[in-house]
């Protein structure tokens, strides 16, 4: 993958070539959904592509890219979510909280995501300075 070398260090230290987690849902036995988040940096630009779901299993790998996207210093950090089928509240949250935490005039560019994630942003969180989202 090609990164941009600070950025390239820190997130091979954090999170290595990607991550992806498995969650068993509790009581569900062999039968039960396995909800999995796997993150991977964007190639020639400042952010990650997520694919799965964002949800009480995938929380804190979530959080973990968020807090991280707060503490680059770029002015766009990218979020391609086109490949995410599903995100709680609790994670758009997390995510305006995040974005909350940047600098003047940094901001997300959250690129396709969900339809209940665009939603939810417009409803809780609408006119949020350091969010962009973009359906193209």
């Amino acid at each position: 993958m090609s990164f941009p070398g600070r950025v390239r260090a820190l997130w091979s230290r954090t999170w290595g070539e990607g991550v992806n987690t498995p969650y068993q849902v509790p009581g569900s036995g062999s039968r039960g959904a396995t909800p999995r988040l796997a993150v991977f940096p964007l190639a020639g630009l400042s952010g990650v592509r997520a694919a799965g779901e964002i949800g009480l299993s995938t929380r804190a790998i979530w959080e973990g890219v968020l807090e991280e996207a707060v503490r680059e210093d770029e002015d766009v950090y990218y979020l391609e979510l086109s490949d995410v089928t599903f995100v709680d509240v609790a994670g758009a949250g997390a995510l305006a909280a995040a974005a909350g935490r940047l600098q003047d005039g940094r901001r997300f560019v959250v690129r396709r995501p969900p339809s209940a994630l665009r939603r939810t942003l417009d409803l809780l969180w609408p006119d949020h300075e350091g969010i962009e989202v973009s359906t193209s």
